[in-house]
């Protein structure tokens, strides 16, 4: 469905800005160009550390583990980049699927040079991303460890099920989406400051072209309110498995608590109370000598 002039309009005062060598020239970080497009990447810690990825959430880019990130750098060798879509990477016109988001992470790894297998810690819209990622290529992945993992559905208001539909869907999004999704924000925690520091970040992504397109393709076509079979089969596979969840998340509510540990059997099954749905915004510390400990094993 082609967009009117209004809503044309619209879309270029929302996204006005192009993804780019302007956009990129202040970013951290470095860039690599891979099939799909470039991808924006940041590396850290010791060469010979326990190469460790980690995968955003569906809207906010790889910014969102700052403090982990740097936490876990201190003795393993950590990468998190943005997904095509999102953050300083491209925006391909393409389906956003498994099958992209695979492939961008096998060609990110192979350009990086790691050669063994790695530790994935994936929040949110990230744990479908990472499950299928682990169940497909077991080999390179020696455990996973997901925070508040999507899959397990929640309420959905009439905006956003509008936003999905063929046809409509696209140019309602165009125009809602930008609101709609900084009014989600106060949902990610009760402390405050943590709620202006997420607005800070995540307000001027917004402005650049093709995140609201990128976006509506990733949840159309990964399943994130109904992923409990890729779960339960991640579970049973023998790779290593950890969960972490704040039992005050709103954005990812945990679900039945007997669910939970039923889905993940075999798992490290981590509920924190009082925590929302960043326990390494609220609990640094505590999230990451909890993360260190599944990497390492002791």
């Amino acid at each position: 469905m082609a967009l009117g002039k209004g809503t044309l309009v619209r879309y270029l005062r929302d996204e006005p800005m192009p993804m780019g060598p302007i956009a990129r020239r202040d970013a951290p970080g470095s860039f690599v160009g891979l099939r799909h497009g470039i991808t924006h990447y940041e590396l850290a810690g010791p060469v010979e550390g326990e190469p460790v990825l980690f995968i955003a959430g569906a809207t906010l880019s790889q910014w969102i583990w700052d403090g982990l990130y740097e936490r876990i750098a201190a003795s393993a060798r950590v990468i998190r980049y943005d997904r095509y879509g999102m953050g300083y990477s491209d925006r391909p016109d393409t389906d956003y699927n498994y099958e992209l988001f695979e492939a961008q992470i096998l060609e990110l790894l192979d350009r990086l040079g790691v050669d063994r297998p790695i530790t994935i810690v994936a929040l949110a819209f990230g744990g479908p991303i990472a499950a299928q990622f682990a169940l497909r290529n077991p080999q390179s992945v020696a455990r996973v460890c997901m925070i508040a993992p999507d899959g397990f559905g929640v309420p959905i208001g009439l905006g956003p099920k509008i936003a999905m539909l063929p046809l409509i869907g696209r140019p309602f999004f165009s125009i809602i989406g930008n609101r709609a999704l900084i009014a989600r924000i106060p949902g990610y925690s009760d402390d405050d400051r943590v709620i202006a520091q997420l607005t800070a970040r995540f307000r001027p992504e917004l402005r650049y072209r093709g995140f609201k397109r990128a976006l509506r393709s990733a949840l159309r076509n990964v399943p994130i309110h109904d992923t409990e079979y890729l779960y339960r089969d991640l579970d049973t596979c023998g790779i290593p498995l950890q969960i972490l969840w704040g039992t005050k998340d709103q954005i990812t509510p945990v679900p039945n608590r007997d669910l939970v540990t039923d889905v993940f059997s075999h798992a490290d099954v981590r509920l924190l109370e009082g925590v929302g749905h960043l326990p390494h915004f609220e609990q640094p510390d505590i999230t990451a000598a909890a993360l260190k400990e599944f990497i390492t094993g002791i």
